[in-house]
């Protein structure tokens, strides 16, 4: 019996395991599954298996940032999970990359002392290439319009990603967008090294697929709106790829 996902136990999880930050995601992406069943619901973490397509299929959330990730991905790891791809939203910091645009990021910089009790800082955080392709050529089969590249996962939302709180002006990198622009990061959040990470250490097929929430060089948002359609639809596309159908 999980700690934190209470109640999961080996041979609850489908074939393929979607994780997302918000448990309201949950309820989003799985809106169309048959025989849906909600098998956790704990604190920020909600996991409903149901059929899609005739096949069973699993989405939980994680919350944000790395520490509640670590134990979301770790829990569905030791109950079965087969392969997991986030499905997330990022800040773009590539200006050629737009709001609602399609992010699928190959490998994970991270901000210094993520996952050190785990692994050293130079042991890459990457996504399984062969699932990472089969993501890719079923967003593309269905007109969406995919970046794929280096992306950084952060510990913070804020000063770690360049915003400057009112309680704070001063910020550590004063151009964080451009210095990473650099090394050619293209986005950030604040979960998928995680996920990559663990899937490297415990040999399960990892990915992520990210909705473009804003651009950083702009500052345009997608509106919630569109950015929860977004989602819902490439979800789905993402299980096509995981499910080979």
């Amino acid at each position: 019996m999980s700690i934190h996902l209470k109640n999961l136990k080996d041979g609850d999880l489908g074939e393929a395991t979607i994780v997302v930050g918000d448990p309201g995601r949950v309820l989003l992406l799985s809106e169309k599954w048959e025989n849906k069943k909600e098998i956790v619901n704990n604190r920020e973490f909600l996991l409903i298996t149901g059929t899609y397509k005739g096949h069973l299929v699993s989405v939980c959330s994680t919350g944000i940032g790395v520490g509640s990730t670590e134990i979301a991905v770790t829990e569905l790891i030791e109950n079965g999970a087969k392969q997991i791809v986030r499905c997330g939203g990022c800040g773009a910091w590539d200006a050629t990359i737009n709001p609602g645009d399609i992010i699928l990021n190959s490998g994970m910089q991270r901000s210094n002392g993520m996952f050190s009790s785990y692994v050293p800082e130079t042991y890459p955080a990457v996504a399984d290439p062969l699932l990472l392709s089969k993501i890719n050529q079923s967003l593309v089969n269905n007109s969406q319009k995919v970046h794929v590249g280096l992306g950084l996962t952060t510990e913070t939302y804020y000063l770690g990603q360049g915003r400057a709180p009112q309680i704070n002006s001063e910020l550590p990198i004063p151009n964080i967008v451009e210095h990473y622009n650099k090394f050619n990061i293209i986005n950030c959040e604040m979960e998928s090294a995680v996920l990559f990470l663990l899937g490297s250490i415990y040999n399960i097929p990892v990915a992520n697929c990210l909705v473009v929430h804003v651009s950083r060089s702009t500052e345009k948002w997608v509106e919630d709106k569109d950015y929860n359609k977004i989602h819902q639809n490439t979800s789905e596309f993402v299980l096509d790829a995981m499910l080979d159908l």
